[in-house]
Parts: C-alpha cells; structure tokens; sequence
C-alpha cells in the first residue's frame, strides 16, 4: 500500500471495518466442543506460511503478508469472589433464551499438561531455550499448571497492552463517554470545536451502532446550524480549535521515526478521524485534529452555513472561553468498547491515548514517564501483580526497553477471568482479545491444519517486534477447563522467521484446544 499524502482522505473502510465487536467475544472462551466444530476460518486459514524478510511490529492491520505493530455513574461493587469456575465465566446479557449453566471442566495435572505441548515448545522457529518464556494457568484459581523461564524479564511486544489495558479501566470507567463539543467563541461570528479525546469520529455523519465513527463530525455540524439559525447568526463564521483537554506529545520520544512515517503507529491526539488511523504503509495525517477541524468546516457549508477561510486552509487554535455557550456535543462509543478495539487491532496511538486520558484523570502528569510510572504502580496496586525488576517504556509496547515477565502478563489476565475485577472483564470480553482466525490480529491465524482446535476457541492479544514474538489470552480445552496462557520469544532471529515462530505460538494454543490431560 502506498502512502497517500498527510491530509488527504484515503478511499475505501477504515482499519476498523474489519473488527466488529462480536457477539461471540463476549465469552472469554467458547464452549468445550467450539473448536472441533468450528468452520474453516478466514479465507487464509488454508494458507502455508512464508517467512517475512522485514518483520515489524504487530499484524494488527496487515494486508500485505508482512508482521505489522501490534457513563462516569457506571460503577459496580466488586462482587464477591466465585467458588466455582462456572461462575467466573463472563454472563451474556440480553439474550432470548439465556445459556444453561456450564460444568466446571476437568483440570489437567501438570505433568500431563506439559507433555502435551513440550514437542511444540520445543520448536527451533523459536530461537534460544533461554530466551523462551511460558507460563500457563488455571483461570479459576490461578494455579500454575506450566512454567518455563516464566519470571525472566522479556520483550512483550504488543502483550504490554494488556497491562495498559488493566491499568485504563481502573482511570475511566468502562461506561464513560469522550464528549467533542462545539461552544461560541470570541464573537458570535466564531464557534470553537473543542476535542474530548475521541480518535474515532466519522468524516459524515456518525452511526449509532459503531464503535469507530459513533459520532460523525457532519452530526456536530448539523446541531451547531441548528443553533446558529437559532440565535440569530448570520454572516461568515470563523472555525476555531481547541486542543486543551489533556496535554502530550503527538510522537513518544521513545518511538522511532520509521513507526510514524511507515504508518505502525498513528499520532497521539485527543481529536481524530477513524478513517485517518495508522496503516502500514499509509501513515496517518501529519494533523489528525485539524482534519477533524476541516471536516467540520466542510459540513458546516452543507448544512447551510458560510464559512470563512480557504477550504484546505488549517484552522486557527485556541483555548475556548470558560463557560462558554455549547453550541453542539456529541459522545463516542464507551472506554469499553473503544479499548476493546484497540486491543483487539493493536492500535499503539489509540492505546497510548487511552492510557494518557486515564493518568489525567487519576491526577498524573501525562508524559512518557508519567504515564509509563502510572499504568506500573496500578497494576501493582489494584491487581496485586509483582513487577519488580519489570519496566514499562511505554503503554503500547512499542517503544524499546519494556521488559516484563510472562508471568505478570498471565496474573492480569486471570484478573480478567475470575470475576474479582469485573471492569477488566468487561473489555476483555467485549473482544479486547481476538478470536482465533476470526477478528482483529487473529483473523489471519491460525490458518494451518495442526492449528485448527484453536480456531474459534482461542482468544489472545498478538505482540510482534523484531525478532519477537508473544501471544497471550485464553483457551477451553477438550475437558472443559479454562486457561490462561503468555508466551514470549525475543530472540527468533533477523532471518524473516517472525511467521514461522508465530504459527509456532499458535500450534501451543491448539494443542492445549486438545488437550484432554
């Protein structure tokens, strides 16, 4: 894919059309038989793997074959912790005829367990013995059922989003909204859009039932006309800008340039375009906020309004006045569903948003280091996560330095099985972990016969950097049983072998599908 131009609209579906919030993920894991009986997956799922010459970082968006980076009011009592597995599992709310209750599964015995996948953990697409880090885990209790080089510091790649993510929920409640808002400006001929933190608005008009495009900026144009002709308006009107809402730079210092001007990872803003997230390939704009600005503008023409200034011309920002007159607003989809999204496609910029819009509101400054030091004592504070030792460069994974143990990845995600953190969960199974050979960065997995009992069953957040490799998420084997898995290897090699190391990640997965130890 070729890049277009910064500020020019690229045709065709957004990053996001692809990665609907199914009704499916709302189980952290399927019943015990989904595998097996799973169809044949995506169109790719029959395919052979190649080797990579370039592998980057996670295969969020990758069309080309080649590894791609990786209501406030709604709080809830934690409820009590579950006695059985059955009741750990996540309910699905809304159905016609509810589900019957589930049979806590058989646990395998650790011997057994480890037999099953040692043939598969020993695969050479895997690099060094020592650079291979595994840990698998009961769901329910947390009891470690496999363990190798589990607590040794390794590069997580994308697995540190899940880390964020646990971190995120405990700042914005999952129900809370991002408000965008039009207010009067200086003069009854100026009107200012002030950004709220939503990335995710639609050029036109928004669709209620979306995540990314929920609020278009063509709905806060008509509402701002509305108001306008209301009040009397008349004459050119001036577009402002306000960019106040939470302070930090577009690009981590941590970030190389090649991540932003090959489009792995999207400019950190608090106003943005769907349509304008990162492709590889295909960077975002240079001026994400001021696209949203222009757009606006645009509308504002079509609902009948003259606008001053040059039709491309960027628009001027500003801070708006305290207490000024809301001409228009509109919500984005809720934290739930929008971090769901950006863990289950990898979105590095929208993870790092979320992650600064969270420090912001627990009263943490909102650099690197500031954030980076909050999502680190969350974790460790609310989920009770020994990361000592551990460091977290960034909250995307992207940046070099992270090291975490596979171990602390798995504490979280046990967190987010149990029923004791019931935020966590809430993302987790709104599709924050994608389903194997079906969304976000599992859609072109598993795609080889030995994988098939994964399929449909497995749901994990991918990590792919140079040289390294990560998967971690859940899995229901042949008798029943929840678990937990995190995998890392970081030292596979600079031989293009990221896709071979890979399918070896996702022969583990299946195997413990089949696992009936």
């Amino acid at each position: 894919m070729v890049p277009e131009p910064a500020g020019r609209r690229r045709p065709g579906p957004s990053r996001y059309a692809a990665a609907p919030v199914c009704l499916l993920a709302l189980l952290l894991a399927g019943s015990p038989g989904a595998a097996g009986a799973a169809p044949a997956g995506p169109d790719d799922a029959g395919t052979t793997s190649t080797s990579a010459t370039v592998p980057t970082p996670d295969d969020a968006t990758a069309t080309t074959g080649v590894p791609t980076p990786d209501d406030p009011s709604a709080t809830t009592d934690a409820p009590a912790a579950p006695t059985t597995q059955a009741e750990a599992r996540p309910r699905i709310r809304g159905l016609a005829t509810p589900l019957g209750q589930v049979a806590d599964g058989v646990l395998p015995t650790r011997d057994s367990l480890s037999a099953a996948v040692s043939d598969e953990l020993a695969s050479d697409w895997l690099g060094p013995q020592d650079r291979r880090a595994v840990t698998i885990r009961d769901a329910m209790t947390g009891e470690h059922l496999a363990d190798r080089n589990a607590d040794l510091l390794v590069t997580p790649a994308s697995t540190t989003k899940i880390l964020a993510a646990a971190a995120i929920v405990q700042g914005l409640p999952p129900g809370r909204t991002f408000t965008t808002r039009v207010v009067a400006g200086a003069t009854p001929q100026d009107v200012v859009l002030v950004a709220g933190g939503d990335m995710l608005l639609a050029r036109g008009e928004g669709d209620p039932e979306q995540v990314a495009g929920r609020l278009g900026a063509a709905d806060l144009a008509a509402r701002t006309a509305r108001s306008l002709q209301d009040q009397g308006v008349t004459g050119p009107v001036t577009v402002h800008l306000d960019l106040d809402h939470v302070a930090g730079p577009d690009v981590l210092d941590s970030w190389t340039d090649f991540w932003v001007s090959e489009g792995y990872a999207g400019r950190v803003v608090q106003l943005g375009l769907a349509e304008d997230v990162a492709l590889p390939q295909a960077p975002s704009p240079a001026d994400p906020p001021q696209e949203v600005a222009r757009a606006f503008r645009d509308a504002l023409v079509t609902a009948g309004v003259e606008v001053s200034g040059e039709e491309e011309a960027d628009v001027a920002v500003v801070s708006a006045v305290e207490g000024a007159a809301e001409l228009a607003s509109g919500e984005s989809a809720p934290v739930r569903d929008v971090l769901a999204l950006a863990l289950a496609t990898s979105d590095n910029a929208l993870v790092e948003q979320l992650a600064r819009q969270a420090a912001a509101q627990e009263g943490v400054t909102t650099d690197r280091a500031g954030v980076t030091g909050w999502i680190r004592d969350t974790v460790q504070e609310a989920y009770g996560v020994d990361l000592t030792g551990a460091e977290i460069a960034d909250a995307s994974g992207l940046s070099d330095g992270t090291r975490i143990p596979v171990s602390a990845v798995a504490d979280v995600l046990v967190a987010g099985a149990d029923g004791q953190h019931p935020a966590l969960q809430e993302v987790l199974a709104a599709g924050g972990l994608p389903i194997a050979g079906y969304t976000g960065t599992l859609a072109t997995r598993f795609h080889l016969p030995v994988h098939a009992a994964g399929i449909g069953n497995a749901r994990a957040k991918t990590g792919s950097l140079p040289n390294v490799t990560s998967l971690a998420g859940t899995v229901v084997t042949a008798e029943g049983r929840l678990l937990v898995f995190a995998m890392t290897a970081d030292r596979i090699g600079e031989d293009g072998a990221v896709l071979e190391a890979r399918s070896a990640l996702d022969e583990v997965v299946a195997q413990l599908a089949r696992c009936g130890c």
